[in-house]
């Protein structure tokens, strides 16, 4: 842009050499010499208040600052660990505080709440969404910065700020980080008969654990977890003290009788009523060949199979966790449709169970009801829907993430061309004003 700046210092450079063929002094040195050969106390030369205004200009066009304010979208880390507590505020309330001004300069903005799932402001000018911004509330189990920040540029194409405890996420143009490294203990895990620990200080803390009424105390290494065994099956756990988060120190543990809709078949009335089964429709049994993903947790049984196959591969699995497969024989069913993948297979990669997201697939009934893995190989696809757990139980919340250094996205440039023009019309006036006094 200073390119606009050229035809003016031309025009006044041509002045100056027709009108003043000779080499004159500046106007600056001009008055001061004269007023040293007088010897009176020098007075302001409005010609030298242009030059110094025309430089002034100059250096500041080079900057080229921005025009204005430009859209932006901001990003909110919403997890649990910015419920943090520093110098009586939390690291939330030290996101707001930063954010608040940006948020009302931009003529445009999104806001955007980072969780275990995004939520969405605006578009809308920045002062509008203010009271969103105020009323934003932490204590997520996690955050997914990236998925936050590409819901914010599909609403809106600006640049993302992002506000989190958490070092900057790749491709963010601008980061606030928020809080200081803090001591923090927490429950991260439960289990039936188990917990587990986590600590964020760089030294090892001694946590003090009530469940049951009854007192445990366990040496939590730095940076890291330690177990508590030999609970109750089903049990409530607290935290004993005061510490950085609150939100971690309390958790709970227990088993509940799982609906579930299943053919009245003796085998399956059996199997379910010692899991402790309730008639519902939580989870469904049928007896068929799965088409595609089921719509909630299912149990298929093989309506037939060919002839038994000896297992000889399995793949690594939650479902197979103390499931002795190996060496058992087993019809292969008829093969699913859509993204079954197999855990079980025989000769020639031919599959023999299989499993997809939410469903289990079996051979035939009358080939598996009494195999000792039955039981347990069902035990294991209904246990995640049997226990119940309360709590946070999120270790990365719990660690307290550290945050880096902050910055701002860089804003376009624009008002140096016009700073530019005035410079050059400040010092095309100061060479009319010289020609003139030389006139005079």
């Amino acid at each position: 842009m200073l390119w606009l700046l050229l035809p003016v210092l031309l025009l006044v450079y041509l002045l100056y050499r027709r009108r003043a063929p000779k080499p004159r002094p500046w106007a600056g040195v001009w008055l001061w010499k004269r007023g040293r050969a007088r010897r009176f106390r020098p007075r302001l030369d409005p010609r030298l208040l242009l030059l110094l205004l025309g430089a002034g200009l100059v250096v500041v066009a080079l900057e080229d600052p921005p025009l204005g304010s430009s859209p932006m979208v901001f990003v909110v880390d919403a997890s649990a660990s910015m419920a943090v507590r520093e110098g009586g505020r939390t690291r939330l309330d030290l996101a707001k505080e930063r954010l608040l001004p940006l948020l009302e300069r931009a003529p445009e903005a999104v806001l955007v709440r980072a969780g275990e799932r995004p939520e969405a402001f605006g578009p809308a000018p920045g002062v509008a969404l203010r009271g969103q911004l105020l009323a934003l509330e932490a204590g997520d189990r996690r955050a997914d910065l990236e998925e936050a920040m590409a819901l914010g540029r599909r609403l809106l194409k600006a640049p993302v700020v992002v506000a989190t405890d958490r070092p900057p996420p790749p491709g963010a143009e601008g980061y606030l980080g928020v809080g200081s490294p803090r001591e923090n203990l927490g429950i991260v895990a439960v289990a039936p008969g188990f917990l587990a620990l986590g600590n964020s200080a760089n030294r090892p803390l001694v946590a003090r654990v009530e469940v049951g009424g009854r007192v445990h105390e366990v040496l939590v290494p730095p940076r890291g977890f330690a177990p508590l065994a030999d609970l109750p099956t089903s049990f409530a756990a607290r935290l004993l003290g005061e510490d950085a988060l609150p939100l971690d120190d309390e958790a709970a543990f227990g088993l509940r009788r799982l609906p579930v809709d299943y053919p009245r078949l003796p085998a399956l009335e059996r199997l379910f009523l010692l899991l402790g089964a309730v008639p519902g429709g939580e989870v469904r049994v049928l007896i068929g060949v799965p088409e595609g993903l089921p719509d909630g947790p299912t149990l298929y049984l093989a309506p037939s199979g060919g002839s038994p196959t000896p297992v000889l591969l399995t793949t690594p699995h939650p479902l197979l966790e103390g499931v002795a497969l190996l060496g058992e024989s087993l019809p292969p069913p008829p093969e699913p449709l859509g993204p079954w993948r197999p855990l079980a297979e025989g000769e020639g990669g031919v599959g023999l169970i299989y499993m997809a997201e939410g469903g289990l697939y079996l051979p035939p009934l009358p080939a598996v009801q009494d195999r000792p893995f039955f039981p347990l190989l069902v035990y294991n696809f209904l246990r995640p829907h049997r226990e119940v757990r309360e709590g946070l139980l999120s270790p990365e919340e719990t660690l307290l993430p550290v945050p880096g250094e902050s910055f701002l996205p860089q804003a376009p440039g624009g008002l140096g061309g016009y700073l530019a023009l005035l410079a050059g019309m400040v010092l095309l006036l100061e060479a009319l004003l010289f020609l003139r006094r030389r006139e005079g």
